[in-house]
């Protein structure tokens, strides 16, 4: 839901939520102008954790190492 009101949403850290919308991850971060939004598809949410992998194993930054 994009109405403040979501039922589901987590908080996450430095100012940002996440919710489940039964397709989709939505991450919102409130801000003074109003929240701002991006909505992680599968395949995005995939390449992301694929990313924090590619960091890892390229810097040895192990808080980003999946699974958490």
């Amino acid at each position: 839901m994009r109405d403040g009101t979501t039922k589901d949403e987590s908080y996450l850290r430095d100012g940002l939520y996440a919710e489940f919308d039964g397709w989709q991850i939505v991450l919102r971060a409130p801000r003074q102008d109003g929240d701002h939004w991006v909505a992680l598809e599968p395949e995005v949410f995939h390449a992301l954790v694929r990313f924090a992998q590619h960091i890892n194993d390229k810097y040895a930054v192990t808080h980003f190492k999946w699974p958490m």
